[in-house]
């Protein structure tokens, strides 16, 4: 059986809000694990103009967690990585490598404010993609913006943009609306990656599995072992995935 990769967790222990400690750390990664998971790439908050630790020290609890993880699972990976809110600042940082982007490739996980005008979005876009990186999308659903736009989500697509949704949506009640739109996204080949965004072992825990249980019910097999597996495994790779 295929492996789950998850791009988006916030397991790095006492560096944002998400894993206190290592013993949270390592809980998360043991229900992940349970779930199949196999790989994850490490994505702490990154505030442009309000760094909490320097990139060193977040290499340095990176490759602890990364030696912890290896003592109990030898066959679980993990990728360094950022989540990068967007503002006047971050594509210097980028270029600079002072933040990271998704496992050291030119893929770029990018986060706007909820309420940002669309203007926003594809202005990190242009400037991500004129740069050389592969933007993606953290949360899209959360963007009001885009929230039932299909035409404006498609138009940041063609600008070379991949879209992120959370597994949150897809394991919520059966009338959820947002589940229904983000199904529709992936139906239509607009949404490319699925990351559980977790944070801890309770609200917000690993729950990558319960997702593509359920994708896997509505979704063609091409395009489902695309979201899950194929996507996934190309960006560790650095490798350019379609776009649809």
């Amino acid at each position: 059986m295929a492996h789950y990769i998850d791009v988006h967790s916030h397991i790095l222990p006492g560096v944002d809000d998400g894993a206190k400690d290592m013993d949270m750390t390592m809980e998360m990664i043991d229900e992940a694990y349970r779930q199949g998971v196999r790989a994850m790439v490490a994505t702490p908050h990154y505030y442009p103009g309000h760094v909490k630790y320097p990139k060193e020290y977040l290499d340095s609890v990176f490759q602890e967690t990364v030696s912890a993880v290896k003592e109990k699972y030898d066959d679980f990976m993990i990728f360094p990585g950022n989540e990068v809110y967007y503002r006047e600042g971050a594509f210097e940082k980028l270029k600079g490598k002072r933040v990271h982007t998704m496992a050291d490739t030119a893929y770029v996980l990018l986060e706007f404010f909820p309420g940002a005008h669309i203007n926003v979005l594809t202005g990190a876009v242009r400037s991500c993609v004129d740069g050389g990186f592969y933007p993606i999308l953290a949360h899209i659903e959360r963007y009001r913006c885009l929230w039932k736009d299909e035409k404006a989500v498609e138009e940041l697509v063609r600008m070379g943009a991949y879209m992120q949704v959370n597994a949150e949506n897809f394991t919520e009640g059966l009338f959820s609306a947002q589940r229904r739109w983000c199904l529709k996204l992936a139906r239509e080949g607009l949404m490319h990656f699925i990351g559980s965004d977790s944070h801890n072992t309770n609200d917000r825990c690993p729950n990558l599995k319960q997702a593509a249980d359920y994708l896997k019910g509505k979704l063609d097999e091409d395009t489902f072992h695309r979201i899950m597996y194929e996507n996934p495994g190309k960006l560790l790779k650095g490798e350019y995935l379609r776009n649809a």
